[in-house]
């Protein structure tokens, strides 16, 4: 029998056994059918080509709940974190996602001491009793969430001498740099230290002085064509890849220029069927700056980022009513806070 699976429909199944952890699948599962839906919107000559893409992209990118379990197991048996589960402040302090909540109730089953959560509804002397303080997250692209998160936090509790160690089970390195950076910064009278460490299970270098060796996608200007709808919108109109290096989200430098060259062209078809621009929504994925998007190369099994490709993630699956949603089958659906959604 399995003679006669085409090699495209061996590939379809690495994939649909790859998501088939994914926790907002569509009715019928993450299943062959599924994926083979998604992929039957791409033009018929580069179908094969993404399916190869996706699977290499998925091998290296997508983070299941083994791996999670894997870190979160890790984390509790570490001689080094006794100091932490015993005298630091864990931090649940996200307004947006279930994120943080969800890995601190994971942490909390499996560590063999009680340690102290604070969150924002705590008292000033319970948030007083600690000078460390422990943030945690699953992935960083921007830092962005986890900058104002924690701004809010000292600002609210006024906060001053103490030290605030941020781990994230994967991130990316000018979002580590950013902050690090950007916190010292603004409380720079407070006397307040900032360590980020990345948790081993990916980062993503994506510093622009490092483009060519990015593992992000980031086109190069010849792999871009923008539609004339969008060629005098400053969105749009960012910072290109300069020079190729390999990376492990990409298999050789002419395959990363195609991927990118198709993604940004159906992230930019999505686009054209909304009413209005967003500031934030750009076709390879949410950024709050001028460009194509993030592109995001890391997936996680609890949701697809927002900061990846629209690609893999834009539209439901089943129809909306809505043609802005509905002109695109996602191969992960989103589930979650999207606010940039009005169409």
């Amino acid at each position: 029998m399995s003679s006669n699976i085409s090699p495209d429909e061996k590939v379809i199944n690495k994939i649909a056994e790859k998501l088939s952890d994914y926790t907002s699948p569509p009715a019928g599962g993450m299943n062959s059918e599924h994926v083979s839906k998604w992929i039957k919107q791409f033009a018929v000559e580069d179908r094969r080509f993404i399916l190869d893409e996706t699977l290499y992209l998925l091998n290296a990118g997508y983070l299941s709940e083994s791996q999670y379990q894997r870190k979160i197991k890790a984390i509790a048996r570490s001689e080094n974190n006794v100091k932490f589960f015993r005298y630091a402040g864990f931090l649940d302090i996200q307004k947006k996602g279930s994120s943080q909540k969800e890995l601190l109730k994971s942490l909390y089953k499996t560590v063999g001491i009680k340690f102290n959560i604070v969150t924002e509804s705590s008292t000033q002397d319970e948030v007083n009793k600690f000078d460390t303080f422990v943030y945690i997250d699953d992935v960083s692209f921007s830092g962005e969430k986890a900058i104002k998160s924690l701004s809010n936090f000292i600002v609210k509790f006024n906060l001053r001498d103490i030290k605030i160690n941020i781990y994230f089970f994967s991130s990316h390195t000018f979002s580590d740099y950013n902050i690090k950076r950007r916190l010292e910064y603004i409380f720079k009278d407070r006397n307040i230290f900032v360590h980020v460490k990345n948790g081993g299970m990916r980062e993503v270098e994506n510093r622009k002085s490092r483009s060519a060796q990015s593992g992000v996608f980031w086109p190069r200007e010849y792999s871009v064509d923008t539609p004339e709808k969008f060629e005098e919108c400053e969105l749009y109109k960012g910072v290109f890849r300069d020079g190729y290096d390999s990376s492990d989200s990409f298999r050789n430098e002419a395959s990363r220029d195609r991927f990118e060259s198709i993604l940004t062209k159906v992230g930019f078809n999505i686009l054209l069927h909304r009413k209005t621009p967003s500031e934030v929504l750009k076709p390879l994925g949410f950024s709050t700056f001028d460009g194509l998007g993030f592109g995001g190369t890391t997936f996680t099994y609890r949701n697809c980022p927002n900061n990846v490709p629209l690609a893999f993630w834009w539209g439901d699956y089943e129809p909306t009513g809505a043609p802005a949603l509905d002109c695109w089958y996602p191969l992960m659906k989103r589930n979650g806070y999207n606010e940039w959604y009005e169409l």
